[in-house]
């Protein structure tokens, strides 16, 4: 437990001396870029309806659905880990900031989704209890591994760059630190109520 809770107040210290400001930024332009989906879906519906059969496919072609419509538990929560390790794996690339891609690709995708929804007429309700029981774990998790990407790229361009030494390694344990004790409950949490509790209340529609 003293180990566990000494990892807790390093990530602590990480996030106020140095990855505060970046998951801050971060939280915000995810909050503008689905606003943005969200306002853009609803004057372009027909590339909001492009953008949700193309995420319907792959979700259907990944095997996190079963054959009679439940979710796989491993194989979403597989996914989930695959995506945020390679968020934060796209941060080694100094420079060109590869994250972000996946920051305006989720984040407009969201509103690109609910805008689908409020254009064809569906009930808003539907797609919050929908998206929200595992998307309050799910989402953050997200966030929190773009930022790490973008601050470790950060890190690595300003080593490249001004000949800052000695930020890139503790930034990468940092950044793996945050990923086991934060990311990774989040996604498990995130997986199983998706998994069992986001089908019971969506029965209730």
């Amino acid at each position: 437990m003293n180990l566990i809770k000494g990892e807790y107040e390093h990530i602590r210290t990480f996030c106020r001396e140095s990855f505060g400001r970046t998951l801050k930024m971060t939280a915000v332009a995810f909050v503008a870029l689905l606003l943005i989906g969200f306002v853009g879906g609803l004057v372009f519906p027909d590339i909001a309806a492009g953008f949700v059969e193309r995420f319907t496919a792959q979700v259907q072609q990944s095997g996190i659905i079963e054959t009679d419509g439940t979710v796989h538990v491993g194989a979403l929560f597989a996914n989930n880990i695959r995506a945020s390790f390679y968020t934060l794996v796209y941060g080694l690339l100094p420079f060109i900031y590869l994250p972000a891609l996946a920051l305006g690709l989720n984040s407009m995708l969201l509103g690109a989704l609910a805008s689908y929804y409020a254009h064809a007429g569906l009930s808003l309700a539907y797609f919050f209890v929908g998206v929200l029981p595992h998307g309050i774990f799910e989402l953050p998790a997200l966030v929190i591994s773009i930022a790490l990407g973008l601050h470790l790229c950060e890190k690595i361009t300003q080593r490249l760059r001004h000949k800052v030494h000695g930020i890139v390694l503790p930034t990468i344990n940092d950044a793996m630190r945050v990923m086991l004790f934060v990311c990774l409950p989040l996604l498990l949490i995130a997986s199983l109520v998706e998994a069992y509790i986001t089908p019971l209340l969506l029965k209730l529609f």
